[in-house]
């Protein structure tokens, strides 16, 4: 049987970087593969709390990488340059057909010259762990552990992360959309306003407040999740945020696969953020039959403008006026010309091309190219 190392440097916090992990797993399962997982974690019973894909898990044969150089250089920038020479013959030994990196490890890691398909999220994430480090340390780092590899791939997760890529000089880059793994259903939708988030500042939930604010008539659901342990990380912003919501606003401490109602039944998915990267609760929320609304620039724009479903605005403004319109009642005539109104199983089966089985036909394609023997 063939055999897929799939890397994942953390399983704690289980937002969109681990769906794409338990994702890739399934693909490469359903493929054939036996799949080692590297990670810090393996709790299937997590997993299947926060995607449905705890059965995914259970069948991938769990490894941990040797700790003891990841914990010195917690202290040091040196001992990673044991650890990165204990990696390359940890993993030399796992005898991997192919590599994938769904999240770069925290300190060195030098992989075996095997097939290496490497997830990019943002143009940083590429950047020498050792840029930082005094001169004499990066020298020692470019030159113990700087690696040519003859088969490296970079999986973007959006067009503009491909574009960036190619312009910055990577040549071998595919564009693989991330997958909602097992997604939503509609169900009778409700004249409601909801979003799945961390209450981190990024998330630029301000918006979201102030939109909502601004149509008091409609109820606005704001799922989040780890919100002390967010509030700490961000000094008090969670605690500030929620202590100024409006009154139509109500903040649900949760998993949203624990209260999928809140999804499947709203009629709107309100996104704030602008982070680069292709957005997976956007994603969900298109499998539920919502209609995706978000700002103009940054990756949930990409995932309305590759959908064909939902708006994206440019200002405060912008948003409450289509929100409210798509709330009003219009004619059949209407709603037929106008592509917000698709119905939302319509939105739905355009959300298919973040599906499992289109994600899992990427992979076969990204592995047979650069791998045709496999």
């Amino acid at each position: 049987m063939k055999v897929a190392t799939v890397i994942q440097d953390s399983l704690r916090s289980l937002g969109g970087g681990e769906l794409v992990c338990m994702s890739t797993c399934v693909a490469l399962q359903r493929l054939g593969y036996r799949v080692q997982l590297v990670s810090d974690r393996f709790e299937p019973n997590e997993v299947e709390q926060a995607f449905g894909m705890g059965d995914v898990l259970r069948k991938c044969e769990h490894i941990k990488i040797p700790e003891l150089g990841r914990k010195l250089a917690l202290f040091s920038s040196l001992p990673g340059i044991l650890f990165a020479s204990r990696s390359k013959q940890f993993f030399e030994k796992q005898n991997a057909d192919v590599i994938f990196v769904t999240r770069d490890p925290r300190r060195p890691n030098v992989l075996p010259d095997k097939p290496l398909f490497r997830f990019v999220y943002e143009l940083s994430q590429l950047r020498p762990f050792w840029e930082n480090y005094n001169w004499g340390v990066k020298l020692l780092y470019r030159t113990t552990t700087q690696q040519q590899r003859t088969r490296t791939t970079y999986l973007a997760v959006s067009s503009t992360l491909s574009k960036g890529l190619k312009q910055v000089g990577y040549e071998t880059v595919e564009l693989v959309y991330p997958s909602y793994g097992i997604g939503f259903r509609p169900r009778a939708k409700k004249d409601q306003v909801v979003q799945v988030t961390f209450l981190a500042p990024q998330k630029r939930l301000d918006d979201f407040m102030e939109i909502a604010r601004r149509l008091p008539e409609y109820t606005f659901y704001l799922v989040g999740r780890d919100t002390e342990r967010v509030n700490r990380i961000y000094k008090g912003h969670a605690r500030h945020l929620l202590a100024s919501k409006p009154s139509n606003v109500e903040y649900v401490e949760s998993r949203i696969r624990e209260v999928p109602e809140l999804l499947e039944e709203s009629r709107i998915y309100l996104h704030t953020g602008i982070e680069p990267g292709m957005t997976i609760a956007v994603m969900e929320a298109l499998s539920a039959g919502c209609v995706p609304i978000a700002p103009a620039e940054g990756g949930a724009a990409e995932v309305i403008a590759a959908a064909g479903a939902g708006f994206r605005y440019t200002t405060i403004d912008s948003a409450v006026n289509f929100i409210r319109s798509e709330m009003n009642e219009m004619t059949e005539v209407t709603r037929r010309r106008s592509i917000s109104k698709l119905a939302s199983a319509e939105i739905a089966e355009r959300g298919r091309i973040f599906d499992l089985e289109t994600f899992q036909t990427r992979i076969e394609n990204v592995i047979s190219r650069e791998n045709p023997t496999s």
